[in-house]
């Protein structure tokens, strides 16, 4: 039996062939946390003011060689051969550039999302420390791989500049020169979108091998439900090695309902529609007549009626409210203060999992298919909700075809046909009192599961009566439980005391850039500044030579003064070659060490916050994600990117100042007598160009959010046949900013050539006063020209310091948040105090009178003067309705929250008394989702426990019993889980975080519903091993167990159960005195035992 058990368990995956398109498997590796908005930008980018810039420098250029050409063809054709040399040299540079740029950012957003997405598992093992290690790894990486991205910029600026000093020495034409660095500038930008565009196109081009788009299969007027399987054979994509189904046979008569069992990894959810034959019928046909409920319910960002109405997009009201009625959700959200109008959150997340479950259910009722997939639909549930919702799904099953998956054996006993499945195929087939009688394999599955055989001796007139009470108490929970949602979430307010005025914020962050630089970056710094002060020097010196150039033409010696001064611009290329690498190499490599060092320290702070404070709307995943991988790389923006240049322009302008000055100091006080007209042309380009491209990300943020919900919920999605509504909504989203983009281009294009007309007054001036000087014989015309020449070069310069300094200021506004962040000072400070005793605690646990409300929401009361007691070594269950408050008790115990009166001791100990991190290596918690990394098994296994032996490791993996089911892979205890563990079933995950606690033996085992995805077998496996858990290392003392289920037959042999209902204790007890009790306990346990049906 246990060789199936560890079988491979395709769970994620749920109906893939009825619920999924063959495309979905590849989003994980297409889309990820705004990938493609980024890509899309990109190339948006380049066909925006770029490409018409671009086009105006390539009309110059043409316009200059045809003129060349009249003039002097050999000249001309000169000119044209420097091209291809400049076009290779920029090709080949940005191609690197854009390659390792783009690889950079998604290695490390991907690292970072990953872990505050799964901060409560990060916390909970105690797992801070590798985060940060692992993170400065990955960006020690990246420097390094920046000092060739350094190099690659500083040789491909350099060759840029020698290329053009060669070709000015041959060619001595000013105006190609301008043309070809201009045209350089935007090439990049192409290039860049080449690279982007690459993988944009990859999407839309492929084409999917199941597509939902094709309309060529047939339509049936009337699907009645009879489905034949006939020897399937099934393997996914992702492991064609590993067979799913091997000869898989079912044939299920139309409006009969029909249930799977087996063990985790039997395949039973690999089960292929075959009306006449699927792959014959239209796509969206047949899903249309398919609904599905899943175990993990997916919702979407909007309304609970908007939720629900995914199931018919032109259900009335009226309809919408009978839906709910029968999934049970009317009764909570009626008692909501928006009702049905209640935002649920993204992915739900303002929902509770029942709620979120109910809303799902709903959905798949008001969707009225003839065929019903329920896969673990009532999972969720707490066992009186779940009653409610079965007997609501069973009048929902009258008249249509049915397919049931579950572990829970009672939610499947009136099914008309139960199939075991083993081994990818179908054992045995009978009713359930049919499989009780002639299977050893059910009737094991039976008697794990029912609790109290004691009560078939019960009358059946008190089951009735406690029946007839359930629907009041469930609805007196509902209205409990709805007061867990709020319909948003509105921020904290900034405390008054931490504003700042803007300017102030601004100069101390810049300052702090600078500040958290050693000696040994800041000698780089120096260096590079050098360097970049002499690159500076080249338009000065190149503006006084090409006119003693021109003059020298006439002279007698032309030959020779023309090739000395020829040779001089090549040194100087050589020169600029050498200057420009050295300025980008040395700004580069310091400005990735100083956004390392932010990066680190910011993800180091961000790790250091309680929970309450990740739950936030502006401390989202996506948010922290973009505050320590897109915000930070403001700093070597700043540095490598704008101050070099800074420094450049400074350098070239107080040259071409003194030089100019030293020529003509007249025409030297003209020229910079005309430069506010360069000032403010330069401005306001530069805010218009900022207006126009600053805001395209934010302004697609509404349809980021919907490629990434609807990315994330693709099965749900093809399930539903939604894909219309989210294209329609997708357009919807882009009416918007395609009307802003239209009136910014209108007035995009204005300002430029309002600020083009300024720089052309301030040249026509300067020009203008030449000709006065020359003609009032106050200059000669040589120097006129000379000083005219330098004035023209240098403006470039001018302007382009002009508008840095902008950017560096709003380079600075963004980084303003991360400083912020990384000087927050945490409510729960996971450092203090200093732990002074390391003994092994011995997990007594004592809750007197506390009172507590989550952060978030402070008008709901969760615990209410709530006191318990627990013993080191014993078994303690919790158990009662949704919202009754269980699961904030863990938290509270891991302080993931501090209660707001009362006290929690641990071994008479105040639990404020403890050093945090060392606390939490003496608790083990075992969610009910459990998250994984994306890393192998081994990793996720050994995940706070660094110090493990592989005995030890497979000695938790039997255990949890997953040993079996690993050594079945390629790669054994190597194989890569997946993000979030995507490659796993969900059965296979728990038995991975499960066998990850147990490793870590600690003092306090903490259960919430850690259980809830296994079959029967594996559940019974992993209580025994728990079960006998009574040494933890050196700890001669049993593990202190604290179990949270809503499956009764998981605690009954438990020490201790805590029925809680509101917060508060109603019942403790034992199982066989809360069952003699008839209270809450004795109703719930009815519910789930067999004998009641």
């Amino acid at each position: 039996m246990s060789s199936t058990t560890s079988s491979v368990d395709e769970k994620k995956k749920e109906v893939v062939i009825i619920s999924s398109s063959e495309g979905s498997l590849r989003f994980d590796k297409l889309l990820r946390y705004g990938d493609g908005l980024d890509w899309s930008l990109m190339v948006l980018g380049s066909l925006g003011s770029i490409l018409g810039h671009f086009l105006s420098c390539v009309a110059t250029f043409l316009c200059g060689i045809l003129i060349a050409g009249i003039c002097c063809w050999e000249v001309a054709i000169l000119s044209l051969l420097v091209v291809p040399m400049i076009l290779a040299i920029g090709a080949t540079y940005t191609n690197k550039m854009n390659t390792i740029s783009i690889a950079k950012i998604i290695f490390q957003s991907q690292a970072t999302s990953l872990t505050i997405s799964q901060i409560k598992t990060v916390y909970a093992f105690v797992g801070e420390n590798s985060a940060i290690k692992s993170f400065s790894e990955r960006l020690e990486q990246q420097v390094m791989v920046s000092k060739g991205e350094a190099l690659i910029k500083g040789v491909g600026t350099g060759l840029f500049q020698t290329v053009s000093f060669c070709s000015w020495a041959l060619i001595i034409w000013i105006g190609a020169v301008l043309v070809t660095q201009n045209k350089a500038k935007d090439m990049q930008i192409f290039n860049q979108a080449k690279v982007a565009g690459y993988e944009v196109f990859q999407v839309i081009q492929r084409k999917p091998t199941i597509s939902s788009d094709s309309s060529q299969g047939k339509t049936l007027g009337k699907v009645c439900g009879n489905i034949e399987i006939c020897d399937v054979f099934f393997s996914y994509p992702s492991r064609p090695e590993k067979q799913i189904l091997e000869g898989f046979s079912l044939s299920i008569p139309a409006g009969k309902t029909v249930a799977l069992v087996g063990s985790s990894g039997c395949g039973k959810r690999k089960v292929l529609i075959d009306d006449h034959n699927i792959k014959d019928l239209d796509l969206k046909f047949l899903r249309s007549n398919i609904g599905i409920v899943s175990q993990e319910p997916s919702l979407f960002t909007g309304t609970i009626k908007d939720n629900i109405k995914v199931g018919d997009m032109d259900a009335n009201d009226q309809q919408i409210q009978i839906a709910a009625e029968m999934a049970n959700a009317h009764s909570y959200i009626s008692q909501l203060p928006n009702q049905y109008s209640t935002q649920v959150g993204q992915r739900g997340v303002q929902l509770s999992g029942g709620q979120k479950q109910r809303v799902a259910i709903a959905r798949a009722i008001l969707k009225n298919p003839p065929i019903l997939l329920l896969d673990e639909a009532t999972s969720a549930l707490d066992t009186e909700s779940e009653k409610l919702v079965q007997d609501a799904v069973e009048k929902a099953m009258q008249g249509r075809t049915v397919i049931l998956i579950a572990h829970r054996l009672s939610t499947i006993v009136n099914a008309d046909m139960i199939a075991v499945v083993e081994n990818g195929h179908v054992t045995e087939i009978g009713t359930h009192r049919g499989l009780l009688d002639s299977s050893e394999f059910y009737n094991n599955l039976f008697n794990m599961q029912n609790l109290n055989p004691i009560l078939e001796s019960k009358s059946e007139n008190s089951c009735e009566e406690d029946e007839s009470c359930q629907n009041h108490k469930s609805f007196q929970n509902d209205i409990e439980e709805n007061k867990t949602v709020t319909e948003s979430v509105h921020p904290v307010l900034e405390n008054s005391k931490q504003e700042e005025s803007e300017r102030g914020r601004k100069r101390t962050t810049f300052l702090r850039i600078w500040f958290g630089l050693r000696k040994r970056e800041l000698t780089k710094i120096g260096l590079g500044s050098v360097a970049a002060a002499f690159s500076g020097i080249s338009k000065p010196v190149f503006g006084y030579y090409i006119i003693t150039i021109g003059v020298a033409y006439y002279h007698n010696d032309a030959r020779r003064k023309v090739g000395l001064y020829s040779l001089l611009f090549f040194v100087i290329g050589l020169l600029s070659l050498f200057s420009h690498t050295l300025q980008h190499y040395f700004f580069g490599i310091v400005g990735e060490k100083a956004m390392a060092n932010l990066r680190r320290a910011l993800y180091s702070g961000v790790l250091n916050n309680e929970v309450a404070w990740f739950e936030k709307p502006e401390n989202s995943v996506g948010s922290l994600t973009s505050r320590v991988i897109s915000d930070t790389t403001m700093v070597k923006t700043i540095i490598a990117d704008r101050m070099s240049v800074i420094v450049q322009c400074i350098s070239s302008i107080l040259i071409a100042t003194i030089v100019s000055m030293y020529v003509n100091w007249r025409m030297g006080l003209v020229a910079w007598a005309v430069m506010p007209c360069h000032f403010i042309g330069g401005l306001i380009q530069a805010k218009s160009a900022k207006g126009f491209s600053g805001d395209l990300a934010s302004s697609y943020s509404e349809l980021v959010a919907l490629a990434v919900e609807s990315s994330t919920n693709i099965r749900t999605v093809a399930s539903f046949c939604y894909e219309e509504n989210i294209l329609s909504k997708a357009k919807m989203s882009l009416e918007n900013p395609i009307k802003k983009s239209r009136k910014q281009s209108i007035k995009y294009g204005l300002i430029q050539g309002f600020s083009l007309c300024l720089w052309n007054i301030a040249h026509a001036v300067a020009l203008w006063y030449t000709t006065v000087l020359i003609d009032r014989r106050q200059a000669k015309f040589e120097d006129g020209i000379r000083s005219y020449q330098i004035f023209s070069l240098t403006v470039p310069s001018i302007t382009e310091l002009w508008t840095l300094i902008p950017t560096v200021i709003s380079a600075i506004s963004v980084l303003t948040p991360a400083y912020q962040t990384l000087d927050r000072k945490t409510e729960i400070n996971p450092n203090t105090p200093e732990p002074s005793n390391r003994d092994l605690i011995k997990g007594k646990i004592e809750f007197q009178h506390v009172k507590f409300n989550y952060p978030l929401r402070p008008e709901v009361t969760v615990l209410n003067n709530f006191s318990l007691e627990i013993e080191a070594g014993s078994k303690v269950a919790l158990v009662g309705p949704s919202g009754a408050g269980k699961s904030s008790i863990l938290a509270l115990l891991l302080r993931f929250y501090d209660s707001i009166e009362g006290n929690i001791l641990i071994d008479g100990k105040e639990i404020k008394e403890y050093n945090l991190r060392w606390l939490r290596t003496q608790i083990g918690l075992v969610q009910q989702e459990p998250l994984l990394f994306s890393s192998s098994i081994r990793s996720n296994i050994c995940y706070g426990t660094n110090e493990a032996t592989e005995t030890e490791i497979v000695e938790a993996s039997r255990q949890a019993n997953i040993h079996e089911f690993v050594s079945t892979l390629p790669n054994g205890y190597d194989t890569v889980v997946g993000e979030k563990g995507c490659q796993l079933s969900g059965g296979q995950k728990q038995r991975v975080a499960i066998a990850r606690t147990l490793l870590k033996r600690p003092a306090i085992m903490l259960l919430d519903e850690a259980t809830s995805a296994l079959d029967a077998e594996s559940e019974k496996s992993i209580v025994n091993a728990l079960e006998s858990m009574n040494l933890n290392g050196d700890r001669m003392s049993c593990i202190t167990q604290i179990t949270v289920a809503h499956r009764l037959s998981t605690i009954k042999n438990s020490d201790t159960i805590v029925v809680m209902d509101k917060g508060e204790i109603v019942e403790m007890g034992s199982h066989s005195s809360l069952l003699e009790s008839k209270g809450l306990y004795s109703r719930l346990s009815r519910l789930q035992s067999f004998s009641g049906h």
